[in-house]
């Protein structure tokens, strides 16, 4: 859906409009059924096959592909992409009118310019009447640039003063760029779209997965479903399949918690994911032509392996079901793979209002008297853990409950080249969320003083960390910089939502995929949507 850019006084008359003339925008619930994924990406070339053959399309012609034929797409980007850069201050629901008004009032009173942009869009049942969930929100934007490095100055300047702000990457133009294929070393067709029809599956080859990630690497996928492929936002080649909504949960639950876990944990972990993808659809890759993708960015998905089938067949009764808020509204029903001990506020993960349903809360069915914002409690909770579902070595990711890393005199000096106030001479104003998750921190440098806000930030910054809940020794040079580092940590990723290693430990209890997810999302109302 396009991105709209409006005043407020602009967002009170669509509101309006809507009332009076009912739905502007629909998709049937059998759509919801069949999903847009991007599976892959390719630089310049790419080769696949079809087991059971197939037909294609590309530039006006078309064709039949035979079992054993081997394929290959190259192609050439003639255009590059066109993108703007949004910093936004605030995100809401768009029915949030009050606070919607009030974070624009905020900001302008800051003299800053502000707009309003509506991403999102209502879904309608088979009927094109029965409202299914309303998953529009509006975000606060406070200046646009052309390139990414201004932005990143404004969130930098922001964040000095302590307000957490984000990058909204809005699609103005895909790539453009010509494909062509050929069949056993010949020649076919050209053209900018191709797209594939397979009989049963289509073999893609050297797959990239994990991009930025210590698992980085490529692998051959099989994939059920038709593809569209052409170039992209990204600048490259995006492969995209349509397959059935039901068949991605197949591929995703495995791929994001251990196939191996117990039924209740993997029923569990459908739901969530199932509600994370359609509460997301149409916020995020606006403009790419696809509703989710397979990276680590969205939820994992790699295709038809030998563990989807069964898995399948184990999340089958969970199918439709999602979870949903006070409003009726999908939840997007996040998860990390271990929290820790405590799972983490969503608004201090991102920039969103808080969420009575993602408030954090302890994994444990005997919490102790612990405020885990409060530096000298967080130290005990991290060296001397209490009793947690997630600290079981039992399950996949209990051994990522607590951990330790050391950064070396060259960690340090990345840091200080990310930083750019040279020599790190202190690091204070350390300010925890309620898992103990730190969001904001300062750095104290002899070229003045730059302060870090959210966790994946600090995270990366640190060279990837397995969560921002850690506690630090900082050794120091004779001259009174910081030299080196010893850091003790507990959990394994955002800690908001579902804690994956405690849901399977729940599950070899013997808890139900509904007794799990009301453990961790607490208010919620589980609700069959088709």
């Amino acid at each position: 859906m396009e991105r709209l850019r409006l005043s407020w006084r602009s967002v009170c008359l669509i509101l309006a409009v809507l009332i009076l003339l009912g739905p502007v925008a629909s998709i049937a619930e059998a759509a919801e059924k069949q999903i847009k994924i991007k599976i892959a990406q390719y630089v310049k070339e790419l080769e696949f096959n079809c087991s059971q053959g197939g037909t294609w399309e590309l530039g006006g012609q078309n064709g039949k592909i035979l079992p054993g034929d081997k394929c290959f797409l190259a192609g050439v980007m003639t255009g590059k992409a066109r993108k703007l850069f949004h910093v936004m201050v605030s995100s809401t629901a768009l029915a949030d009118s009050e606070l919607l008004r009030a974070e624009e009032k905020k900001w302008q009173q800051l003299g800053y310019p502000v707009k309003t942009m509506v991403i999102g869009r209502i879904h309608y049942a088979e009927d094109n009447k029965t409202l299914l969930y309303d998953n529009r929100k509006a975000m606060v934007e406070v200046g646009v640039f052309n390139d990414q490095a201004s932005a990143q100055a404004m969130v930098d300047k922001l964040a000095a003063g302590g307000q957490s702000s984000w990058i909204y990457e809005e699609v103005v133009q895909l790539a453009q760029g010509n494909l062509t294929l050929s069949v056993n070393g010949s020649f076919k067709a050209s053209g900018r779209e191709f797209a594939l029809l397979p009989q049963q599956t289509v073999h893609m080859k050297k797959v990239e997965y994990g991009a930025g990630y210590a698992w980085h690497g490529y692998a051959d996928r099989d994939y059920t479903g038709s593809v569209l492929i052409r170039y992209g936002a990204q600048d490259a080649i995006d492969c995209i399949l349509t397959t059935a909504f039901e068949n991605v949960l197949a591929g995703v639950v495995p791929s994001e918690i251990s196939a191996k876990a117990e039924i209740g944990a993997l029923q569990a972990q459908a739901v969530a994911a199932r509600g994370e993808i359609m509460a997301k659809i149409g916020t995020r890759h606006v403009g790419e032509g696809f509703d989710t993708c397979s990276e680590q960015h969205c939820q994992v998905f790699s295709g038809n392996t030998v563990y989807s089938v069964e898995v399948g067949k184990k999340i089958a009764p969970t199918a439709g079901y999602v979870l949903t808020d006070a409003r009726n509204n999908i939840l997007d029903a996040v998860y990390s793979a271990n929290c820790g001990g405590h799972s983490e506020a969503s608004h201090l993960v991102w920039t969103t209002q808080p969420n009575p349903i993602l408030c954090g809360k302890w994994d444990s069915g005997a919490p102790p008297a612990l405020d885990l914002s409060e530096e000298e409690q967080v130290s005990v909770f991290i060296r001397n853990p209490p009793a947690c579902y997630c600290n079981n070595p039992n399950v996949e990711g209990g051994n990522r409950f607590r951990w330790k890393k050391t950064l070396a005199a060259a960690d340090i000096k990345k840091v200080e080249a990310t930083l750019g106030i040279g020599r790190i001479k202190a690091v204070k104003d350390i300010a925890r969320g309620v898992s103990g998750r730190i969001y904001r921190l300062t750095f104290v440098g002899e070229r003045g003083e730059k302060t870090v806000m959210k966790e994946l930030n600090i995270r990366r910054l640190f060279g990837g960390l397995a969560s921002a809940c850690f506690i630090a020794s900082w050794n120091k040079d004779a001259a009174g910089f910081i030299s080196s580092a010893e850091l003790i940590g507990a959990g394994f990723g955002h800690g908001v939502g579902m804690c994956q290693t405690g849901a399977q430990s729940l599950a070899k209890q013997g808890w139900s995929f509904q007794r799990i997810l009301a453990h961790y999302f607490p208010g919620s109302q589980l609700k069959k949507l088709y």
